[in-house]
C-alpha cells in the first residue's frame, strides 16, 4: 500500500497490486446486484398487490436506507487504510474484533442465504420460459449455477470482473427492451385504478411488501466486498456505491 500524501493521508491511498477500477470493482457489481431477481420477479407482483403509491413510498424507504448506510460506509473508506475484507475489514477495524467478528459472521451467513435466494430466482425464471412444471427442476438449475459460479470464483477475481461486463450487457438489453415493450401499452385509466392498494381487500400490507422488495437494494454492498482489489478503495467505494444506487433507483423508478 502507498499513498503520495505522507503516511497519514488517506483520500490518495492506492493498493499496490490491485487492478480494478471504480466501475468494474464497485458500481458493476452493485448494479447487477441490486437490478436482478427483484426487478424482473418480484416487483410487479409487489406493485399489484400494495398500489403504485405504497409502491414509491417503499422504494423511497429503501432508497433511504441504502443512502444513509453509504454515507457511513463512505466515511469509514475515505479514513482508514482499505484493505482486504470489504465490509468486515470496517467494522472490525472501527468497533474492534469481537464486534467486528460477529457481524462478520452475521454477514456471511447472509450472503451466502443471498446467493441461494438468487439462484433459486434464475432457476424459478429458466423453468418457467422452457414451461417445465417439474418442482426440483429449479434447485436443479440453481445447483448448475452455483457451481459454476464457484468455479469462477476459484479462478480469481479476474474471471469474475470480466464475467460481470457479459452479463451487464444482458441486464442494459433486457431492460431496454421492456422499456421498448411498455411503448404503445401505457394506459393512464389503468394507471389511477392501480394508484392505490386493490379496494377488494386481495393485497398485501405495505410491511409484507417491503420485506419482499427490500432484499433488492441490499446488493448495494456488493462492491465493499471487493475492496482488496481496488486500485483507489477508498474513492472507489464511495463513488462506486453511490453510483450504483442512483442508477437503480431510476430504473426501479421507471419500470
Amino acid at each position: 500500500t502507498t499513498t503520495s500524501a505522507g503516511p497519514d493521508s488517506t483520500p490518495s491511498v492506492t493498493n499496490g497490486g490491485a487492478k480494478l477500477s471504480t466501475f468494474g470493482g464497485v458500481f458493476t457489481p452493485s448494479v447487477l446486484t441490486i437490478l436482478g431477481l427483484v426487478l424482473f420477479l418480484r416487483l410487479g407482483y409487489v406493485t399489484g398487490s400494495v398500489g403504485l403509491a405504497e409502491m414509491l413510498l417503499i422504494l423511497g424507504l429503501s432508497t433511504l436506507v441504502s443512502v444513509l448506510t453509504t454515507f457511513s460506509l463512505a466515511a469509514l473508506a475515505t479514513n482508514l487504510r482499505v484493505g482486504g475484507g470489504g465490509v468486515y475489514f470496517l467494522i472490525s477495524r472501527t468497533l474492534g474484533p469481537a464486534f467486528g467478528g460477529a457481524i462478520g459472521l452475521v454477514l456471511y451467513v447472509a450472503m451466502s442465504i443471498s446467493i441461494a435466494f438468487y439462484a433459486i430466482g434464475l432457476g424459478e425464471a429458466v423453468a418457467s420460459v422452457m414451461a417445465v412444471d417439474d418442482p426440483f427442476f429449479p434447485r436443479l438449475v440453481a445447483f448448475g449455477a452455483i457451481v459454476f459460479l464457484l468455479g469462477v470464483a476459484w479462478l480469481g477475481a479476474d474471471i469474475a470482473t470480466k464475467l460481470q461486463y457479459v452479463v451487464m450487457v444482458c441486464l442494459v438489453l433486457a431492460i431496454v427492451g421492456y422499456m421498448v415493450g411498455v411503448v404503445g401499452h401505457l394506459d393512464p385509466s389503468l394507471l389511477s385504478q392501480n394508484f392505490w392498494r386493490p379496494a377488494d381487500g386481495e393485497g398485501i400490507s405495505m410491511w409484507v411488501g417491503f420485506a419482499i422488495f427490500f432484499p433488492a437494494i441490499t446488493g448495494f454492498t456488493q462492491g465493499v466486498v471487493m475492496s482488496g482489489d481496488l486500485k483507489t478503495p477508498s474513492r472507489s467505494i464511495s463513488v462506486g456505491t453511490f453510483g450504483a444506487i442512483a442508477v437503480s433507483t431510476v430504473v426501479y423508478l421507471f419500470v
